[in-house]
């Protein structure tokens, strides 16, 4: 690049580039255009793929502008400057531009003032003639100045920019060269300076736009993201509910289930009362029947046995009567209690009964003692069956040993009633008739006993102790 130039010794006015032309032989000036863009297009390429760092790129720069001059691209010492420098202008065209170049090492860290060092270099090549190949220095800076720095220092270095392309051809004009040296100078300046600006904007510009792209795509990232969790979380909505909704099922089916086994449990419970129920009636019908009718039978078989006596029939008849009444009393009191409703009052049917029931036997020809006080107290469980064991005991009694003497012992203590009912072995004596047959069947008495006193949480013992048959049972008073 060149500035225009006065020789100051004839007046007239001469410009520097034609004066450097005239000095020697000079390149075209199309063919310095497409050297420098040829070496621009270099450094971009070599900037734009990455290929070397900074410390490179400027030893390539420092390399091509040694080349350049070396080739002759640089103007000669004007006038001005004296004979000394002159004489080693070429010296000083590399020593500046081996300075600027430096400069380039940390032009990423400090843009502005590597940008300041190139200017300096510049200003100071063009004043001992100006070379291209300081030039080429200082686009490389511009180009890392407008690349890296903030807006506003970007805007001022335009403006100055801006300010030296327009002004630059205006003073060369105005010193008196021809439009033609203006129009080449404007070129060059737009070669050399406005186009890394430009190119900086451009590249700028794409780095933004890639910015945008790679936000974008962030964007696009996040979204399918947050699509997939949500989709995701609607399966995880949608597995949850089927699992409640599985486990509603089977919850109603443990419900079913339930169900239908407190329906079996109550149908065990209703089949299991039956026949506790049957079994009672059954221990009952027992009790009463059999006491009764072996008491009637007994009493009966004795009368036909012994010789015609009226006195004595007619007593016997009056026992037979007793008896059959009291038995008919039983039954039809057994039937009330099946067929009234929960909760109705009943006869009093245990242990009040008892000295009725003794007289009976004693008028049918046994001799019974009671020993020890008759408890009022006792839960109605208990006194019943206490009352039927007795009763059935005297009608065993009654049945194998017949006048013989029979002792029933009532005894409480430690909150259990013990009774005892003890009867000779054999009843047969000179005093009273041998045992008649009845015609019932036998066995099942003292089963029906025992099973009364078991279902109380008691006991009962039936056997021979000291020639004679004792039957006691051992019952708690409070029923669980």
């Amino acid at each position: 690049m060149s500035g225009a130039t006065g020789d100051g010794r004839g007046g007239s006015h001469v410009p520097r580039a034609t004066t450097a032309r005239a000095a020697g032989p000079q390149p075209s000036d199309g063919a310095l255009t497409r050297l420098w863009e040829a070496a621009a297009r270099i450094q971009a390429t070599v900037r734009a793929r990455g290929w070397w760092d900074d410390r490179a790129s400027a030893a390539a720069t420092a390399l091509l502008g040694l080349a350049l001059i070396g080739l002759g691209l640089a103007s000669p010492a004007p006038p001005w400057v004296p004979a000394a420098v002159a004489d080693r202008v070429g010296a000083w065209h590399v020593v500046l531009l081996l300075v600027a170049c430096t400069a380039l090492v940390v032009k990423r860290r400090h843009p502005v003032g590597v940008l300041l060092v190139a200017v300096t270099c510049t200003v100071l090549d063009a004043v001992l003639g100006g070379s291209v190949a300081t030039s080429i220095a200082l686009f490389d800076a511009l180009y890392t100045a407008a690349l890296l720095t903030r807006p506003v220092v970007r805007r001022r270095i335009v403006a100055t920019v801006v300010v030296v392309v327009v002004v630059a051809p205006v003073l060369v004009l105005v010193a008196g060269a021809p439009p033609r040296e203006a129009v080449l100078l404007l070129l060059q300046s737009v070669a050399l300076y406005v186009t890394p600006l430009w190119w900086a904007k451009d590249v700028r510009q794409r780095d933004e736009l890639a910015a945008l792209e790679a936000g974008r795509a962030r964007a696009e990232a996040e979204r399918a993201e947050a699509e997939r969790s949500r989709a995701e979380a609607e399966r995880s909505r949608a597995e949850a509910e089927r699992r409640r909704a599985d486990l509603e099922q089977r919850a109603a089916a443990l419900a079913r289930a339930h169900a239908d086994d407190l329906e079996r449990i109550a149908e065990l419970d209703r089949t299991s009362a039956v026949r506790e129920e049957r079994a009672r009636t059954a221990r009952d019908l027992h009790d009463v029947v059999a006491g009764h009718v072996s008491a009637v039978a007994i009493r009966a078989e004795a009368a036909l046995a012994g010789p015609p006596d009226a006195d004595a029939d007619r007593a016997a008849l009056r026992a037979v009567r007793a008896g059959t009444l009291d038995a008919l009393t039983e039954l039809r009191s057994m039937i009330m209690v099946l067929r009234e409703r929960p909760g109705a009052a009943t006869a009093p049917s245990g242990l009040a009964r008892l000295d009725a029931f003794v007289a009976l036997a004693q008028a049918a020809g046994q001799d019974v003692v009671v020993d020890g006080p008759v408890p009022t107290d006792l839960p109605v469980a208990v006194d019943l069956a206490a009352f039927r064991i007795v009763q059935e005991a005297l009608t065993n009694a009654a049945k194998h040993a017949p006048g013989a003497p029979a002792v029933v012992t009532l005894r409480r203590s430690d909150g259990s009633l013990e009774l005892t009912v003890t009867n000779p072995a054999d009843g047969s004596s000179a005093a009273h008739p041998p045992a008649v047959a009845t015609g019932l069947r036998g066995g099942t008495g003292l089963h029906t006993m025992r099973e009364r006193a078991e279902a109380l949480g008691g006991r009962l013992d039936a056997g021979l102790v000291d020639g004679a048959w004792r039957v006691r049972a051992r019952l708690p008073e409070e029923v669980a």
